[in-house]
């Protein structure tokens, strides 16, 4: 009789982990609402404590699709402008501090976030769960599945003795543990501020997610959560927690769309733009497949973020080739590293076919159907066209 290998006993455990997160989670309405395809939504809250008072530092509205194994994330910068009737606030991160301290109960303040994005949402989507983690269980989290390797673009660097936070790395991938990452999330000195942080946050999500869909990591991850619980707050259990990762492991990872609340600086708020985020909610419920629109229908703008003269023309050209309607083009305010792709009216899969054929490119969604065009292309620095490097591209 032939000896089992470490293999095989590994996926038994794993089958037999599967099989008791069924049970234990079977009766839960999370599991359900998975069995039956609907639509799951949530909000992801990262709290701080600063000047004694308890702040959500980070908030994120998730929705995923189990019968299209789709995962929507729509960040919403913390300086959101949001004065609803009966209350003094200004903006969207005073309301979990508002009633955590009132209440001195994480639970009451994250059901409360909860009714504010919905209302920020203009009340089209119901927003039944939360899961809310400090600083210390994030740390600790990050560090129980094995930290995250993730490229930096450019260098970080920021001191503040007061707040004990001191911030460097310099570009290039690096593999950060619970300490390194919690300080890549806050970062945000940088002209774009919490915009630019909100980039970076999303890009170290994907990262994550890519690590859990690790079988190994996925073994763990009962033991990271459970860890972690007392930093943690949510009215999922921890086998609702562990269905779920289990249902993220088999998540295409061109399925998630990551896009950011619409709208626009203004003075020190950030400005919702209603009209757009309705629209972008219509794109997501009550069907989130994606359309995908043919070359010809999809109109691109390229802008040349790179300082090398020309380039917006060539990549210009390499595209309609391809079909694509290029609509505008020219020079970029600003140089950048790296070549961002945003999609503007959920056309996701164009998006990442064009990524395909200049061969570079991050894909966001950021939502603007007032704009010509349904994609606009911010060519960076690590773009290979008409350096020598590009032979697939040459006609």
């Amino acid at each position: 009789m032939k000896k089992l290998k470490f293999e095989h006993y590994f996926l038994i455990a794993i089958a037999a982990l599967t099989a008791f997160t069924i049970y234990l989670s079977w009766s839960s309405p999370f599991s359900k609402a998975v069995r039956n395809g609907e639509r799951i939504n949530a909000i992801l809250i990262g709290t701080d404590w600063v000047d004694y008072a308890r702040h959500s530092d980070t908030l994120m509205f998730v929705s995923y699709d189990p019968k299209t194994r789709f995962l929507d994330v729509i960040s919403i910068p913390r300086d959101t402008h949001f004065s609803p009737k009966g209350y003094n606030f200004r903006k969207i991160n005073e309301v979990f501090a508002y009633h955590f301290h009132t209440k001195h109960s994480d639970r009451f303040a994250c059901m409360e976030l909860r009714a504010a994005v919905e209302e920020l949402f203009q009340n089209r989507v119901k927003i039944p769960y939360h899961f809310e983690i400090d600083y210390r269980g994030f740390k600790n989290f990050i560090d129980l599945i094995g930290g995250v390797t993730i490229d930096i673009d450019e260098p970080m660097n920021y001191d503040d003795n007061w707040g004990k936070l001191h911030i460097h790395f310099l570009p290039g991938r690096r593999h950060l543990d619970g300490q390194n990452s919690l300080e890549y999330v806050r970062f945000r000195a940088t002209p774009a501020a919490d915009i630019g942080r909100i980039a970076r946050q999303q890009r170290f999500l994907r990262c994550v997610l890519a690590k859990i869909k690790n079988p190994m990591v996925l073994f763990r991850f009962p033991q990271a959560v459970s860890s972690a619980l007392k930093d943690i707050d949510t009215n999922l259990t921890l086998w609702d927690l562990t269905a779920g990762a289990l249902e993220l492991k088999d998540l295409n990872m061109k399925n998630i769309r990551l896009a950011q609340l619409p709208g626009r600086m203004h003075g020190t708020y950030w400005e919702p733009d209603h009209e757009n985020t309705a629209a972008m909610l219509d794109k997501i419920f009550p069907s989130s497949g994606t359309i995908v629109a043919s070359g010809p229908k999809v109109r691109v703008e390229v802008w040349n973020a790179s300082g090398r003269p020309g380039l917006a023309e060539k990549i210009s050209w390499v595209l309609r080739q391809d079909g694509y309607d290029v609509t505008d083009w020219g020079n970029y305010s600003t140089i950048q590293k790296k070549t961002v792709i945003k999609d503007l009216t959920d056309n996701l899969r164009a998006a990442q076919k064009i990524s395909e054929i200049i061969q570079c490119g991050e894909v966001i969604e950021r939502y603007d159907n007032k704009r010509f065009a349904d994609i606009s292309i911010e060519v960076g620095e690590d773009c290979v066209i008409g350096t020598g490097k590009d032979s697939k591209l040459k006609r």
